[in-house]
């Protein structure tokens, strides 16, 4: 008999969260027994408010309800979700105090659900506490409904805007609009791809913010991360879950400047600018262009420059003897020779100013091969030996190459070198005959 009554309460519980999920927040009762609040709980186990969710995220649900009486057999809790439709989307039904419930508080609470098994798109859904306790062969019910909002993993960087220049904040405040998130994790850099980061949030003093903002240190304890006027810098935020997984993040990073202010008479800023390839280089003896860039306040001298390529450095080493506040000057090293497409060159200042972060600069080079005229002969020599096909064989007898050309036109240099290499061959010949 007792579980026939529980099966009728829980028919018309069922009836009743069709008529009332998409109504607002309310509570209903019948009887004695009051729910006292219920909560929508993220998966650090903390309200949120606005209460907005991404569907990617896990979700938790509680209830705490007064019981009136003494001789209750039972309690059960019972949490359903309507989805934006009005359909019930999650259902779950527990129990506690079997045998006898003392009068008073009593709490449940289910957690990490994951959205995503509920999930049937963007909008509000409702979030419905019922509580069925037995008494005297009787049940008495008590509901209370609360709604909640579900986005697709989205998070929009609001400010600074992207390419803002010459910002004066202070401090820098970084903002976003996020579908959802228990926490969001900042990193800033001043290379787009992020590579050894400059600065992010989750490490050290910093702690990833709960709120969809972030004042950035204005006197950071790393000098490296104190942001420069005149740098462009790259923003993007990612939303995580209580155990670090991100649950929403920015689609493309953010640029933005600061506004350069005048140094003062005693800065020391050496930069190294930018390193170029002189044109006069060849693959057998490179030459680089370092240009060096007094951005502080006060004259600089007998400064030593390095310059590394692969990782070697280039000796001799050279001495910048003087350069002037403003003032821009190029060192001009020779690089020797180089068999590789591609060489990584670095200059370094052996200078300790006040701004360490552009006292060094790497860039990559991808180097032009060196071409030379090849004699008809001089192919035919090479080519020869890679020569498979018969046929061709037999069509160049008695022929003396007097001109050889491509088909498709390009360096037929480049095709000796790929038929060495094993990544071309010979498919055919066309002779002409000169009379």
């Amino acid at each position: 008999m007792v579980n026939r009554k529980f099966l009728i309460s829980g028919l018309s519980i069922l009836l009743f969260l069709v008529l009332t999920c998409s109504g607002e927040p309310q509570t209903t009762t019948s009887g004695s027994i009051k729910i006292a609040e219920i909560k929508i709980l993220d998966s650090a186990g903390r309200e949120r408010i606005p209460p907005n969710y991404s569907s990617s995220e896990k979700i938790g649900f509680s209830i705490t309800c007064y019981n009136p009486y003494e001789n209750a057999k039972v309690i059960w809790f019972c949490f359903y979700v309507c989805g934006p439709s009005g359909k019930t989307v999650f259902t779950h039904i527990g129990n506690i105090g079997v045998g006898k419930v003392d009068v008073g508080t009593e709490k449940s609470s289910i957690k990490n659900i994951p959205i995503g098994d509920f999930y049937e798109g963007s909008g509000k859904y409702t979030y419905t506490a019922v509580v069925n306790v037995e008494h005297d062969s009787v049940t008495d019910t008590a509901t209370k409904a609360m709604d909640f909002y579900v986005y697709s993993p989205s998070l929009t960087l609001s400010y600074p805007t992207n390419g803002a220049k010459d910002l004066i904040d202070k401090p820098l405040t970084f903002r976003w609009v996020s579908s959802g998130a228990t926490k969001y994790r900042v990193y800033v850099d001043d290379d787009k791809s992020f590579y050894n980061c400059l600065f992010q949030t989750g490490k050290g003093e910093y702690p990833d913010p709960q709120t969809t903002y972030f004042q950035y240190p204005t006197s950071p304890q790393d000098p490296r991360q104190k942001l420069a006027g005149g740098v462009v810098y790259w923003w993007k935020v990612e939303g995580l879950d209580n155990e670090g997984n991100v649950v929403a993040k920015t689609p493309v990073p953010f640029s933005f400047t600061l506004k350069e202010t005048a140094p003062s008479m005693t800065t020391k800023d050496l930069a190294v600018t930018d390193i170029i390839l002189d044109e006069k280089s060849t693959a057998a003896e490179l030459k680089f262009n370092v240009l060096l860039k007094n951005q502080g306040g006060m004259v600089v001298s007998n400064t030593r420059v390095t310059l590394y390529v692969n990782g070697v450095p280039v000796v001799p080493h050279q001495v910048l003897d003087f350069i002037n506040v403003g003032e821009t000057k190029t060192l001009t090293f020779p690089g020797g020779a180089s068999r590789e497409k591609m060489v990584t060159v670095s200059a370094a200042i052996d200078f300790s100013d006040d701004n360490m972060k552009n006292n060094m600069l790497t860039e990559a080079f991808t180097l032009t091969p060196e071409r030379r005229f090849y004699e008809p002969w001089e192919v035919w020599k090479i080519i020869k030996n890679f020569i498979k096909d018969l046929e061709i064989l037999r069509e160049l007898e008695g022929y003396t190459p007097s001109e050889v050309s491509l088909v498709p036109e390009g360096y037929v240099g480049e095709e000796l070198e790929r038929l060495e290499q094993g990544k071309a061959k010979v498919v055919g010949v066309e002779i002409e005959v000169v009379k």
